[in-house]
């Protein structure tokens, strides 16, 4: 069963023709009636994808309540929250959403009144006998009054404008939390790494010393005549080589360690420290849809509320050609004599109202149009392209799994029979059944499994990381889409301030 999601496509355009005539008792009323706050914009519609019923890629049993429940680790986990609370990034991605919400609150304080509070004073001479003359009047006046401006939106183009504001909030709160999600991810995957240069560094010291062992026991069968130099020459170039790995794994080691501490915020000191041993293997992972797949992402949930925004951008914009009622009014007290300032008998008054019609700006209007809607046609695009790349994403590394995982248990094997095949080879080397240059051959193929099959392990965890990022989480549905409307609510609660 296929379905198809549709791009949005351009809004209907608003009617253009101006307003012909409005009584003056019915305009003030029917303002009043259609003023209201402003709210996040709807969901536009998902991209225009044929998608299956399921993933086609099908390695699904049990879902696990968190991803990072999944390693079973409370070092990662703590390595993660020290990360979240340090990091220089994460820090100016939420300096960013703040700021975001500000400009959004300044965009929803353009749906209310507007006072100010005004203390004027004057004073002016007056020549009363021509200019030649030293005589004249002095006037003072002195001015208190309140102010109060409204631009009346009786067609909903500042609430648009301010919708689009809180859509972009929304987005920069989806960047927030993929942030978090990435910085999570890579905590994790340094951690692995960290993990596989500790176990690389063990198998080549364990090598090395199996090497030193074996020239030990070889030259001593040399002295007694029972080995040639040959033989004795070939051990001691393979011991050396082995202790020179051994300290290309110990640079490794250190590598990965500072790398790590960088992330985490710390100084590079190389001294962090890490368990030796791989986690258990994750759960397999739990069917799902791709629908889902939308709403949990947080790069598509941002990519969604730009092409929200750009959305309401557009209609603010063609509700400019249409006529802008605005309200103006003062009171207070005029007086000649500052102490009368704040006596009512001196009061003074003034209510005006002004209804505008554009008729001619040099094409800024219609300029104005035709960005936003090229604009809107940028967000579709990227939106269409997130969703399509997400896919991939998901798909790519569920059918990675599957081979990763295929390819462990191979490798699994490989070692298991190389280190059996070493061990006989030796023997029969030591019961002079077997030449030397075979145990060697073993060795080498048997120490070469081994480290193949811890990069495989690793592998096979960070391909799981990845697969969380992919799915923008953990394998259950989560609220992220549900943040939006509450970033909303808040900001419709402190608009204007």
């Amino acid at each position: 069963m296929m379905f198809n999601l549709q791009i949005p496509t351009d809004n209907k355009r608003e009617a253009h023709s101006g307003v012909t005539a409005l009584k003056c008792a019915s305009l003030a009323a029917t303002a009043l009636l259609l003023t209201a706050c402003a709210t996040s914009p709807d969901r536009s519609e998902s991209p225009a994808i044929d998608l299956p019923t399921a993933w086609t890629s099908h390695s699904f049993n049990t879902a696990p309540t968190a991803w990072l429940a999944d390693f079973d680790s409370p070092q990662l986990e703590a390595l993660v929250l020290e990360a979240l609370a340090r990091s220089p990034s994460l820090k100016a991605t939420a300096a960013r959403f703040a700021q975001s919400l500000a400009e959004a609150r300044i965009s929803g304080a353009k749906l209310k009144p507007s006072a100010g509070l005004g203390l004027n004073g004057a004073r002016q001479k007056i020549n009363t006998f021509g200019p030649s003359s030293t005589g004249g009047v002095i006037f003072e006046n002195y001015d208190l009054a309140l102010d109060l401006s409204w631009e009346v939106d009786l067609w909903g183009r500042l609430r648009d404008q301010t919708s689009a504001a809180v859509a972009r909030a929304e987005g920069y709160q989806a960047d927030l939390e993929a942030a978090r999600l990435s910085l999570a991810a890579q905590i994790t995957k340094g951690w692995l790494n960290l993990i596989e240069a500790k176990q690389q560094l063990a198998l080549s010291e364990h090598t090395a010393e199996a090497y030193r062992d074996n020239q030990r026991a070889l030259e001593s069968r040399f002295k007694l005549g029972l080995a040639e130099g040959f033989d004795l020459r070939r051990i001691l170039s393979q011991a050396a080589s082995a202790e020179a790995d051994t300290f290309a794994r110990q640079r490794a080691l250190d590598q990965a360690a500072r790398q790590l501490e960088v992330v985490l915020g710390r100084y590079p000191a190389g001294a962090l420290d890490a368990v030796i041993t791989f986690p258990s293997l994750p759960p397999t992972i739990p069917a799902g849809l791709p629908a889902n797949l939308i709403q949990r992402r947080p790069d598509l949930v941002s990519a969604e509320r730009q092409l929200a925004a750009t959305d309401r951008e557009l209609r603010a914009s063609q509700k400019d050609l249409l006529p802008k009622i605005s309200l103006t009014a003062s009171g207070g007290t005029s007086s000649q004599e500052f102490e009368n300032l704040l006596d009512g008998d001196f009061g003074v008054w003034t209510l005006a109202g002004n209804l505008t019609q554009p008729i001619f700006q040099g094409g800024r209007i219609l300029a104005n149009i035709n960005r936003n809607t090229a604009l809107r046609e940028q967000a579709a695009a990227n939106y269409y392209d997130s969703a399509l790349r997400a896919f991939l994403e998901v798909e790519t590394t569920l059918a990675a799994e599957q081979f990763i995982r295929r390819e462990q248990a191979k490798l699994a094997i490989a070692a298991e029979e190389a280190t059996a095949t070493e061990a006989l080879a030796w023997d029969r080397y030591r019961s002079g059944t077997g030449d030397f240059l075979s145990a060697l051959d073993a060795k080498r193929t048997a120490d070469a499994a081994r480290s193949r099959l811890l990069s495989v392990s690793n592998i096979f965890l960070q391909n799981r990381v990845d697969l969380y990022l992919a799915l923008g989480g953990a394998f259950e549905s989560n609220s992220l889409m549900q943040a939006p409307s509450e970033t909303a609510k808040n900001l419709s609660n402190t608009n204007g301030g």
